[in-house]
């Protein structure tokens, strides 16, 4: 038994020819909890393979003597198991594939942050206790981009969190006008997530099979209870990965300064704590997808990703025209920076129409980022040029959360709302 299954310390050989960006990465690494080793060179980390015995190496394509390729090659003809995460920022697809096919457990394009690599290199190697199936990882691509990425052979398994204590928030219901409350009171685990109605006491799950309506904001319904608008809130709640939790509510989420903000606060006052019981991820394996996939047309798209990322391109009239942007989830610090702020957003020609369907009669110049033609009508400062495509990733995020888990996967979205959002939610339930 080497020292470090002994120690419980993953050791990780990292092999790049650039030597100063090395150390920079064994320095993170370290503060990781990792113990690590450099080379910068093929043939010296073939030969640290067998002397240093890494649990994991980090490996460029772009090497002297031997490449990353070859190496890869190489490693199969020895009977050391040593999981490879390629690194590299100037890999073609192309070599993505041949990566894959050889038997590398990811493939990360650089720049990417230390919480991607990290997640990557303990997935590679996780706890000695654990069972993890050792075949290699499969191949999918991507139609829209024919991108491709490994995916792991097995669920990764989540904690379950609810909150320490209850919380108690207030505002006004969008749809409705009506000043209201919402109160978040903690679960045992197993529970899921639960709204109930603060005056007849009946219950409907956040699900996917309770999803009634999609008209310009999510609806639930079950025996009589409706629950509108609550896609804000479910965003909030799977980005700090709140599985268990009471909303106390009457027929609507309150709309709060329109972001996801104050829903932020709520869970960070009452605390969110980890529970016995565990949760999978829904790990995606293959492309689903809503719609046809040409950025002329509405459609969505999940492939499989080690991680959660969600991609969104809005294009309207101006004053928006084209917005795309990407968000990668790492936590909920992450999530209430860059996506969380983002506030709802609606066109002068739209308002009128929902005015005269009897709709967000709570929409208001503090709420709501309203759009005339060729400027903001209600001179509401920006909190961030492109505002209105987060707000767009902000509701996809709790839109997703209807499948009741988290998920691993990208998600690319082209000019949808919440109808496509949920009809991609089924397909992914349906999998189950």
């Amino acid at each position: 038994m080497t020292e470090s299954i002994h120690m419980g310390i993953r050791r990780v050989l990292i092999v790049d020819d650039d030597a100063s960006l090395s150390r920079v990465l064994a320095g993170a690494l370290k503060e990781e909890g990792f113990q690590t080793i450099c080379s910068v060179d093929g043939q010296e980390a073939l030969r640290l393979v067998h002397s240093f015995r890494p649990d994991v190496m980090l490996l460029d394509i772009w090497l002297p003597s031997l490449n990353g390729i070859e190496i890869l090659r190489a490693l199969q003809s020895t009977d050391v198991a040593c999981p490879v995460i390629m690194l590299s920022g100037y890999g073609t697809i192309a070599m993505a594939v041949k990566a894959i096919q050889l038997g590398a457990f990811d493939y990360i394009e650089r720049p990417c942050s230390l919480d991607r690599l990290v997640d990557s290199i303990r997935q590679a190697c996780p706890p000695r206790d654990v069972a993890v199936n050792s075949q290699s990882s499969s191949v999918t691509s991507s139609p829209l981009m024919g991108h491709t990425r490994s995916v792991s052979p097995f669920a990764v398994q989540r904690p379950q969190r609810t909150l320490r204590c209850s919380v108690v928030g207030y505002g006004l219901g969008l749809q409705s006008g009506v000043k209201t409350g919402i109160i978040l009171e903690p679960m045992p685990p197993d529970s899921g997530i639960v709204f109930r109605n603060v005056a007849t006491g009946e219950t409907v799950p956040a699900a996917i099979d309770f999803v009634t309506s999609t008209n310009f904001c999510t609806t639930l319904h079950r025996n009589g209870v409706t629950v509108r608008t609550i896609e804000h809130l479910m965003s909030a709640l799977h980005a700090y990965g709140i599985t268990n939790l009471l909303v106390q509510v009457g027929d609507e989420v309150p709309i709060m300064d329109g972001s996801a903000t104050s829903f932020c606060q709520l869970i960070e006052e009452g605390g969110v704590v980890e529970q016995g019981g565990e949760l999978e991820e829904f790990v995606v394996d293959r492309c689903y997808h809503v719609g046809q996939i040409d950025p002329a047309s509405k459609f969505i798209l999940v492939e499989p990703y080690d991680g959660f990322k969600v991609s969104y391109r809005l294009h309207y009239p101006q004053p928006l025209g084209i917005q795309e942007f990407t968000y990668e989830h790492r936590n909920g610090a992450s999530y209430r920076f860059e996506i969380a702020p983002a506030r709802t957003f609606a066109f002068v020609r739209e308002v009128e129409k929902m005015h005269d369907m009897g709709l967000i009669a709570g929409g208001r110049l503090n709420n709501v980022v309203l759009l005339g033609d060729e400027k903001i009508v209600n001179n509401a400062q920006l909190r961030f040029p492109d505002e209105c495509v987060r707000h767009k990733v902000l509701d996809l995020i709790g839109d997703l959360y209807l499948l009741g888990k988290s998920l691993r996967g990208y998600v690319r979205a082209n000019m949808t709302g919440h109808t496509e959002n949920v009809a991609l939610v089924k397909q992914l339930s349906d999998a189950l």
